[in-house]
């Protein structure tokens, strides 16, 4: 009788542990799917970020802004030397 109750109590408490194993596995999926989504929203920003560094650095841009904010200008080829070494 002894065993058979000491059977029955290793039967619930295995019978526990199964409920809260499959309680931790769902929280850990959960946070997985949380991880999943947090990554793909940094992979659109980082992909966003590099075509707004790609525009920003464009020649044309880059020439423009030489020519507004610093009043650069392509020299005269009067004015420019060739040096070789």
């Amino acid at each position: 009788m002894l065993l058979l109750a000491a059977l029955g109590l290793a039967v619930f408490l295995s019978a526990l542990q199964v409920v809260n194993t499959r309680y931790e596995t769902r929280l850990l999926v959960i946070a997985l799917q949380d991880l999943k989504s947090q990554r793909d929203e940094l992979e659109r920003d980082w992909s966003r970020l590099l075509l707004e560094q790609g525009t920003w650095n464009t020649h044309g841009r880059v020439e423009t802004l030489a020519r507004e904010r610093l009043d650069m200008m392509v020299p005269e080829p009067l004015r420019t030397r060739d040096l070789r070494l």
